[in-house]
């Protein structure tokens, strides 16, 4: 993370442990972006601060849960596996989730067994996709990574007739977001 992105909940092991997952749920690197890239954690630790504070707790022992299972398994934290283990724990994760036919079940979840960790995946991959896909004022997609990715224009007040036609490229609209718009304010040219 940049230091630029000071945290609001996580600790420093707990983002650089998101991080990582970050990295592996939506891979990139420098000349292809992904959540990393995007700054999906630092919408997680913003979110966990305030709108999401109820799942603080969660996180925190899921984290923890984590590194245990991984010591106990590996011998090394998350964030210290190659990334094909990583790929491996998560897949693991993913696929626990999950009954006999491929669909997620309902489990109770307890703080002391697997479903912790399959309950803290699906939660975590949302944050990730929510992170990466969100605008920039919620403190993910980073210099406009995830819709860039997309093609995606972001916030408009409106879109031509043009623009709204099947197979339009939405690629070649300026990409806007909420700041953007807050500096166009056309009701203030309106009331003038």
């Amino acid at each position: 993370m940049p230091e630029t992105d000071a945290l609001t909940f996580l600790n420093d092991h707990e983002a650089e442990t998101l991080d990582a997952i970050a990295a592996r749920i939506i891979p990139g690197d420098d000349s292809d972006p992904g959540a990393r890239e995007a700054g999906a954690t630092t919408y997680i630790d913003r979110a966990l601060g305030g709108f999401l504070r109820e799942l603080q707790t969660f996180y925190r022992r899921a984290l923890r849960r984590l590194d245990d299972q991984c010591l106990a398994r590996h011998g090394k934290r998350f964030v210290d596996l190659g990334r094909g283990e990583q790929d491996q724990v998560l897949a693991q994760l993913e696929a626990g989730g999950r009954g006999s036919q491929g669909e997620s079940e309902v489990r109770e979840v307890s703080w002391d067994d697997e479903s912790l960790l399959w309950t803290f995946f699906e939660v975590v991959r949302e944050h990730v996709v929510q992170g990466t896909f969100c605008d920039p004022a919620y403190g993910g997609n980073r210099e406009l990574v995830g819709w860039r990715l997309i093609g995606f224009p972001g916030a408009h007040w409106g879109y031509s007739g043009e623009q709204m036609q099947p197979g339009a490229d939405a690629r070649l609209i300026s990409i806007k977001t909420l700041a953007d718009l807050r500096e166009e304010r056309p009701w203030e040219a309106e009331q003038q």
